[in-house]
């Protein structure tokens, strides 16, 4: 069975071609999924180098603060015989403790410091000018007590405190987080601290690792989309390059139907002006020859005259049959219905096959190139029943569907049918394929198939105007 379905295209108005919105059709989707998924990935991943960012500076602070919980472990340890047992006096256990405090280094600036009650320095290794000085009200650039804030975490059981203090490796104030213990006996405050750059230097070199993989990932993500876009517009490319290559074949073969379509009406009348009314003309010159002897003879010639007339009358409905042929003026005068029952009668008058037709009225509902159309096909399908189908029967149906504001024609026959149904229109179908295309012109549709009882079945719509 085959269907055809008009697809009129959209008149020339300024706007975009048909192909390049189709185009955009499908690579806009693409770039749109590709940005907002680039997005979302950027927004993501950005929110997940900050939580990430926070966690790992976390992790490194709480490593630090044990790392200094157990470096100032190590000094006790290191200190507490001298400092319970205090051999030689408490003067020479302190002086022993500072010696032992002063030797102990961890890291590249790693020191322990110590401070008496009043702020006065007594351990510092990386600036011994401080020992002797009093630095209890001094202040970093937060303006924070440095001193009195160690002491009160130092008396309070021994905590951690966050100050700025100068880097020796660097020349430069820097974040330091301090830890400080208390020796009650001589009240004493013992601690040391871990500079936090290196917490920066760590997360920021995360940061530039997961920045670089988004960045990656970002480009990897452009690059398949770019293909992508590529791949469609290559496709659609060559999709339109085989459209237009098919199109012009099928408008070369169209042009070839049409040429050969017209010389076989110009030879069909030439043959029937030719064979027929010539010959009749000449027939009827040839009997006017003999009455004017007859008449010269004084002889009668009325027997010559009726066979004239006779023929002159076959000339004329030859005549009529051919202009028919070439136009229906009875579409002109009574309508397409009565011009499908009269092409209808004649049909079977001059076939022998019994015509049934059904036909309303159509009026307005059509303009008069559309019922042209739908007489060609009636014409059409007649014919190819007379030349292919060995039928005795054809039924015709003509109505109209105001409801669905077509107009329907049904043509019936119960010959043999379509040899090959799934694909009627092969090259040689010209005149199905005329049949299409007049129906198609006017944004109707064809549907040919084999009748499940035998024979023909073709159906046409066409919308009301």
């Amino acid at each position: 069975m085959l269907r055809i379905r008009s697809q009129n295209a959209p008149p020339a108005n300024g706007k975009l071609p048909f192909k390049i919105k189709i185009l955009l059709i499908a690579i806009l989707p693409v770039l749109a999924v590709s940005f907002f998924t680039g997005l979302i990935i950027h927004q993501e991943a950005n929110q997940l180098i900050e939580t990430e960012s926070k966690l790992i500076e976390s992790r490194i602070r709480e490593s630090k603060r044990q790392e200094l919980a157990n470096y100032i472990a190590l000094a006790l340890r290191a200190v507490d015989h001298v400092y319970k047992e205090e051999p030689g006096g408490t003067w020479q256990a302190q002086k022993t403790v500072k010696k032992i405090l002063n030797n102990l280094t961890f890291s590249q600036n790693g020191y322990f410091f110590a401070y008496d009650r009043a702020g006065t320095a007594l351990v510092h290794p990386p600036s011994p000018q401080l020992i002797g000085a009093n630095l209890w009200y001094l202040k970093d650039e937060e303006n924070n007590f440095v001193i009195q804030q160690l002491m009160k975490k130092a008396v309070d059981g021994g905590d951690y405190h966050t100050y700025l203090w100068n880097n020796p490796s660097t020349g430069e104030k820097g974040q330091k987080m301090g830890y400080a213990a208390y020796l009650p006996k001589w009240g004493w405050m013992l601690g040391t601290g871990l500079y936090l750059d290196d917490i920066d230097k760590e997360v920021l070199a995360f940061e530039a690792d997961m920045r670089a993989s988004i960045r990656k990932a970002e480009t990897i993500l452009f690059l398949i989309s770019l293909f992508a876009v590529l791949v469609v517009a290559i496709s659609i490319a060559a999709l339109n390059y085989s459209e237009h290559k098919l199109a012009d074949t099928r408008l070369k073969a169209l042009t070839k139907r049409i040429i050969d379509v017209q010389e076989e009406e110009r030879k069909r009348v030439s043959n029937d002006l030719h064979d027929g009314i010539n010959q009749l003309l000449v027939s009827i010159r040839h009997r006017l020859e003999m009455t004017m002897d007859l008449v010269k003879n004084n002889q009668k010639p009325f027997a010559l005259l009726e066979k004239s007339l006779s023929i002159l009358d076959t000339s004329i409905a030859d005549v009529r049959r051919l202009s028919k042929d070439l136009h229906p003026s009875a579409l002109d005068n009574m309508g397409l219905a009565a011009a499908i029952r009269g092409l209808g009668r004649d049909f079977e008058e001059s076939t022998k096959i019994k015509t049934t037709i059904q036909a309303n009225t159509i009026g307005d509902r059509l303009e008069e190139k559309a019922k042209i159309a739908l007489y060609r096909v009636v014409q059409e399908a007649l014919t190819n029943v007379a030349r292919h189908a060995d039928a005795d029967q054809v039924e015709i149906i003509l109505r109209n569907d105001d409801a669905k504001k077509m107009v329907a024609l049904s043509i019936r026959d119960n010959g043999k049918g379509l040899a090959h149904p799934d694909s009627p229109l092969s090259n040689e179908g010209l005149g199905l394929r005329n049949m299409y295309e007049r129906i198609e012109s006017h944004g109707g549709n064809l549907t040919i198939r084999n009748a499940l009882s035998g024979g023909l079945e073709l159906f046409a719509n066409l919308p009301q105007s």
